[in-house]
């Protein structure tokens, strides 16, 4: 009977045990998740980052003409996933790849009307305008691809410069008024591009970096229409 409950009881304390690699365990915390791994593994690799960042930014336009105001209600949120591929032994050259949606939203001094042909035309807000004010929303679907340096340990300072690839998934105008129930949205998905493409880069300490983006194509399609571009200013938290 003893020798049974020996063999019965050998292997739980052998799945038990854990054997941590003490040179990089306590020098290796990416993030809020520190230790989380897909599989164990104690091999004395370094440990990954940035796979998982969360964007807070304003929005702002690039263009010509004033379409914008400033305001603390033009706020956008990208969520970012990463995979990462180490270039040199000790991870402090990297390629950061994976999928983002973003949702963005600007303040306008100007009224987008949409044509039958999809120009969109501009008109600038009168004062006996009914509403409080009018803004544009979108939501964006992307593939960011990105290089990253960094300086050794997870007490560093990194620095990504990168592209993102996106599809435009909606655009809207919303307009609000003073009784909520008046408020509505008009869809400008037929005038926009459906494809983005934007630059961004990202500096900073440990979890904590400055944020900036810019989109290099207009948000609308048409020639005719107002040549606008989004441009992004914030700061992004990595968490895993």
């Amino acid at each position: 009977m003893r020798i049974f409950l020996f063999l019965f009881f050998l292997p739980l304390s052998a799945l038990g045990q854990k054997e941590y690699d003490t040179k990089i365990e306590p020098q290796s915390r990416p993030g809020l998740f520190w230790y989380l791994t897909w599989k164990p593994s104690n091999k004395p690799k370094p440990r990954k980052y940035d796979r998982l960042v969360f964007d807070i930014h304003y929005n702002d336009f690039k263009s010509s003409e004033a379409f914008s105001v400033s305001s603390t209600r033009s706020i956008g949120f990208t969520a970012n996933c990463y995979n990462e591929l180490a270039l040199n032994k000790k991870n402090t050259i990297s390629i950061g790849y994976g999928g983002a949606i973003s949702v963005n939203k600007t303040i306008l001094n100007q009224n987008l009307i949409q044509t039958q042909s999809d120009i969109i035309n501009c008109f600038p807000q009168s004062a006996n305008e009914a509403y409080i004010r009018n803004s544009l929303m979108g939501t964006n679907l992307n593939v960011p691809v990105e290089l990253r340096f960094r300086t050794a340990g997870w007490k560093h300072t990194k620095l990504a410069i990168g592209g993102r690839f996106g599809y435009q998934v909606t655009l809207k105008e919303k307009y609000a008024f003073a009784d909520a129930s008046r408020n509505h949205k008009m869809s400008l998905k037929n005038a926009a591009d459906d494809f983005t493409y934007s630059l961004y880069t990202r500096m900073g300490i440990r979890n904590y970096s400055l944020y900036a983006s810019y989109q290099i194509n207009s948000i609308f399609q048409h020639p005719e229409s107002p040549q606008i571009k989004w441009l992004q200013l914030g700061i992004s938290l990595s968490l895993f």
